[in-house]
């Protein structure tokens, strides 16, 4: 018995999808196979269940075809298969015309070296035909400017035909290919004791479907309106109408096995002359505030959940056509007071950024993925966003200031070392100048970065009484920078790099 079972509820992992179909059927008593068509010919079949909570599922099997497929040639591809020969006979002739054309080129770049030649030796020996040059040279060109325009003509020939065989080339394939489009239906095997109304629920696994995290922020004021929505895309083979969809960040996998334990082997080695160093960055891992410090997230990462599986349920039903296009669907939003404030990071950009700090108000985290900005009504740009946890404050960018400028400046001072000591000390300059080209008073963060050292015979001191404040645990030094209207101001940092003779590298 063909009926209809419509799918109400499919969740969506980082690549697969579990769809669920569920109806009630009218069934006789007795063994009934209920067979349910048009259902995505990729699905998992280990995955394939059934089951009623008042009826027996004896069974539950998928079986796939081909549609339209073809086991010989048809008229078309007869035709077609007649035009590529004809293309390509005229092909070769275009080709050969063409060679026979160079060919003739050639021979007549010789006889005009030759004619020139003997003008030469004409002229040597005083015998000047001025007529008899002008007649031989004049056919020489005229015969070339005749087969140059022949070449012209012969190569847009040959290029059109060319462009024609591969036109009739690719009708040809496709009309010579079987169809690849497949069809597939699940038979369950139903048995009742008694004739009625039966619940009947068939779920299963398929890939070629995954969602992202996507979000949009509105500013109004010193509101902000955080809306989290779920991009989903599926080219599953069936289209999902009017589903209630469910967003996980579950990782299934088949499992795995723990490493082979290889033989570490220790021994004793002489300590080296020399301590070796060298610079690197380390990202300060925090989520929240500070997380701009952080690399930003990529525009389709693997979803960051905090380590938490989460499920996150829609706000409304949907539907999604298995076309791969994206598709949004509204999963919560928050409202919260926004504090704005401009910012600026010299050192990675001279850029002045306007940026809002707020709070995740809602039950849920947030998610890491990219965010949509709209300000006064309209889109002024995108931005990414990490993993926030409930009721955690973060941070958004909102593009730069173009009324503000910042220019900095960088010294450094040679090694040199005092009389009978083993340390050498290096002093660094790092100078910015700010300057307000609008008529507004405005207060800018300025944050610079002194180095941090992990060893004792490499030590970094900022000099506070020409810098006028220290570097916090992490090596940042901050101002709040007031900015007058049409004001300039000159922030500048000076720090002192020692080191001991016994060690070397690049810091």
């Amino acid at each position: 018995m063909q009926i209809e079972i419509p799918i109400v509820e499919v969740t969506l992992m980082e690549d697969r999808a579990r769809v669920v179909r569920r109806a009630t059927v009218d069934l006789p008593a007795g063994l009934t196979r209920l067979v349910v068509d048009a259902v995505a010919p990729v699905l998992s079949d280990k995955t394939l269940a059934a089951r009623s909570a008042s009826a027996r599922v004896s069974d539950v099997s998928i079986e796939r075809r081909r549609l339209h497929e073809r086991s010989d040639k048809s008229d078309e591809a007869q035709r077609l298969e007649k035009a590529v020969e004809a293309s390509a006979d005229l092909l070769r002739t275009h080709r050969h015309r063409l060679s026979r054309i160079e060919e003739s080129l050639g021979l007549l770049d010789e006889a005009a070296d030759r004619t020139l030649e003997e003008l030469a030796v004409d002229a040597a020996w005083g015998r000047a035909d001025k007529d008899g040059w002008q007649r031989r040279l004049g056919s020489v060109a005229e015969l070339d400017a005749r087969l140059r325009e022949e070449r012209l003509a012969v190569g847009w020939d040959l290029a059109e035909t060319q462009r024609e065989l591969s036109v009739h080339e690719k009708a040809l394939v496709a009309a010579s290919t079987p169809s690849r489009e497949m069809h597939a239906a699940i038979t369950v095997a139903v048995e009742v004791e008694e004739a009625g109304q039966h619940p009947v629920e068939i779920e299963y696994v398929v890939p070629n479907a995954c969602w992202r995290p996507q979000h949009r922020a509105s500013l109004d004021g010193n509101t902000l309106r955080f809306e989290c929505r779920g991009c989903v895309w599926q080219n599953t083979g069936e289209d999902w109408p009017d589903v209630q969809l469910r967003f996980s960040t579950q990782r299934p996998s088949l499992g795995a096995e723990p490493p082979t334990l290889e033989t570490d082997r220790l021994s004793v080695k002489r300590k080296a002359d020399k301590i070796v160093v060298e610079q690197r960055q380390q990202v300060i891992e925090t989520t929240g505030l500070g997380q701009a410090a952080a690399a930003s997230a990529p525009e389709l990462p693997g979803i960051d959940d905090g380590g938490e599986v989460q499920e996150l349920l829609a706000s409304h039903r949907i539907s999604v056509v298995s076309d791969g296009s994206p598709h949004h669907a509204a999963l919560f939003e928050i409202e919260s007071e926004a504090r704005e404030s401009l910012f600026c990071v010299p050192e990675l950009d001279t850029t002045v950024l306007r940026k809002t700090e707020q709070t995740n108000r809602a039950t849920r985290p947030i998610l890491a993925g990219p965010v949509d900005l709209l300000r006064s009504g309209g889109f002024v740009g995108r931005t990414t966003i990490l993993y926030v946890a409930p009721e955690e404050q973060f941070e958004l960018g909102w593009g730069p200031d173009p009324s503000l400028r910042v220019h900095r400046e960088t010294d450094e001072t040679e090694e040199e070392s005092k009389l009978l000591s083993s340390w050498y000390r290096s002093e660094r300059k790092v100078v910015d100048k700010l300057s307000n080209l609008g008529p507004d008073t405005k207060l800018v963060e300025l944050v610079e970065r002194v180095p941090v050292s992990e060893i004792e015979k490499v030590k970094i001191e900022v000099d506070q009484k020409k810098t006028g404040r220290d570097a916090d645990t992490d090596g940042f030094v901050r101002w709040d920078v007031r900015l007058e209207p049409f004001g300039r101001e000159r922030i500048e940092l000076r720090y002192v790099v020692n080191r001991h003779s016994d060690v070397s590298g690049n810091f």
